[in-house]
């Protein structure tokens, strides 16, 4: 789980060290090509909100084939895309079907002893960011070398060979929940709007984010206009992100005998000094 949430979440980051190749190959502005990485962003939000709900309700499974199906068409046309309106549709279909991988954390936690969970969330975290780490990496490599189309035909090779593993070695489970969708959804709403918490930690998490995708959306053009340095150098700035895969499996440990708001008093710190 750990590994096929790396490989999956992948997919949403391969555009952002491309993102001047691409404003040079489709001839356009980088205020216009910004919005593939907005596109495939916006639409992973939109996934998590509305796709990854079906867990509670569909067998993880039956969701694996639908979503890897549409994910394939959607790798297949960002490759083939011959204009920016193409990119931005096909980028936008990709963020969606990418939210899969958080399925996996609340799996590794329902397959998990309770003493446990924490330790399997932050290893099923720590695959996770390494996909999003190592994707800008390696597409940023391989852009430099065969084109930024390149990385997105790789792309769609790992997804098929992954869903063949997956659906070999990942344990089937189907939901009790006999509810209906709009129900699930109601939920989402109702515990948004009854949990202090949960819309503190919405909004912390919002705006980190928010933080990180401004500089990896600008890294590319500066480095470019700047210093003269395209996609590889661009990439190769997510090896330094290797400190929050190695928190992540930590703080998955801490998690289990440590206050929550200590650790996020003291990552929040971190991430104002960083």
């Amino acid at each position: 789980m750990s590994a096929a949430a790396g490989l999956v979440v992948a997919n949403l980051y391969y555009n952002q060290p491309l993102l001047y190749e691409i404003s040079v190959d489709l001839k356009v502005t980088e205020a216009a090509v910004s919005n593939v990485a907005l596109a495939t962003q916006l639409d992973y939000a939109f996934g998590l909100l509305f796709v990854i709900l079906l867990g509670d309700k569909v067998n993880n499974k039956k969701i694996l084939k639908h979503d890897f199906i549409l994910m394939g068409l959607a790798l297949l046309a960002t490759a083939l895309s011959n204009s920016l309106l193409l990119l931005i549709v096909s980028s936008f279909f990709l963020g969606a079907t990418s939210a899969i991988p958080q399925l996996f954390v609340p799996m590794a936690a329902q397959l998990s002893a309770p003493e446990q969970r924490g330790k399997a969330i932050g290893i099923v975290m720590s695959g996770l960011l390494i996909g999003i780490l190592g994707s800008r990496v390696i597409s940023g490599v391989l852009a430099h070398s065969f084109g930024w189309r390149f990385i997105y035909y790789i792309g769609l090779l790992i997804m098929a060979l992954l869903y063949v593993l997956l659906q070999r070695k990942l344990p089937a489970i189907s939901p009790n929940y006999k509810g209906t969708y709009f129900n699930l959804l109601q939920s989402v709403f109702r515990y948004f709007r009854k949990e202090p918490g949960l819309r503190i930690a919405a909004l912390y998490d919002g705006l980190a984010f928010a933080g990180l995708s401004a500089f990896w959306t600008s890294l590319a053009f500066l480095l470019e206009s700047n210093f003269n340095h395209s996609s590889d150098v661009a990439g190769a700035f997510g090896l330094f992100g290797i400190a929050g895969v190695l928190a992540a499996a930590v703080v998955g440990k801490l998690n289990d005998r440590m206050s929550k708001n200590k650790i996020i008093t003291y990552a929040g710190l971190g991430l104002l000094v960083s």
